[in-house]
């Protein structure tokens, strides 16, 4: 895997960190493709029970390295280079994600953090929806997930302005779910995964694929999907298992079957 991108597992929580410090953590299209690899890597495996998304040094992600990608003859290569953005990814992968903001999330840095099912930030995280600030306008998830998140004035003052917005205001805002010392921000992150990671996989699974179409105003899919999972889970190896290791005051043991 590219040094771009660094990748662990420990205790059944992969921990994915955006590896170009002296950049902010931007994106350039080496990144771009080491990062969806890493998060593909860890959905597909069976080990992983939960995502933690982070970056290296004084940034989460400054968005894309503009310099290489739009400077010089950057730009007029980009349409024939072949790379995949994580967003997609995200959006389909079974795992949870934890995005542990540890700095400045800018652009498609805050769209990163705005895909993961839950947002952490440390008291140092600035966050700017800064496309518009380029002529630009952000992507679809930004719209639809800050809107629910901070209401649609809200949602308009980020995206109209491109402000940045320090880590106090994101969390009144809701953008985040809380605020931690810099150095206490991984950890906590990690530890929360692993609340999440120790549970049986398939409840998981179901769960962060409810919450996708609760997001998306699937209600119609929500209420099917609810009713389908919880007939199918009940049927489980691991509901059995819950429910006998209840009854034997002992930890269960989940094979995710």
């Amino acid at each position: 895997m590219s040094d771009t991108c660094l990748y662990e597992v420990e205790n059944r929580v992969a921990t994915i960190t955006l590896n170009r410090p002296h950049k902010f953590n931007a994106f350039n299209l080496e990144s771009y493709q080491a990062t969806t690899d890493a998060l593909r890597r860890a959905d597909a495996d069976a080990d992983v029970g939960c995502i933690v998304l982070t970056g290296a040094g004084r940034g989460f992600c400054s968005g894309d390295d503009v310099e290489e990608l739009m400077g010089g003859d950057g730009l007029a290569s980009l349409g024939d280079a072949k790379f995949e953005i994580p967003g997609p990814t995200m959006r389909k992968s079974a795992t949870p994600i934890i995005a542990a903001v540890n700095g400045a999330a800018v652009g498609y840095g805050f769209e990163l953090a705005l895909m993961a099912d839950i947002r952490l930030a440390s008291t140092t995280a600035k966050f700017s929806q800064m496309f518009i600030r380029r002529g630009l306008i952000a992507g679809a998830d930004s719209f639809r997930v800050l809107t629910q998140l901070c209401g649609p004035a809200g949602a308009a003052e980020l995206l109209l302005t491109g402000d940045v917005v320090d880590a106090s205001k994101a969390l009144a805002l809701g953008v985040v779910l809380r605020l931690t010392p810099p150095e206490d921000l991984v950890p906590e992150a990690q530890a929360l995964a692993g609340r999440i990671a120790v549970n049986p996989p398939l409840a998981v699974q179901r769960t962060r694929l409810a919450l996708q179409f609760a997001r998306s105003g699937r209600n119609d899919e929500l209420e099917t999907l609810a009713r389908d999972a919880l007939a199918e889970l009940m049927r489980t190896s691991d509901h059995k298992e819950s429910v006998a290791a209840f009854l034997e005051k002992r930890e269960p043991n989940y094979s995710g079957s």
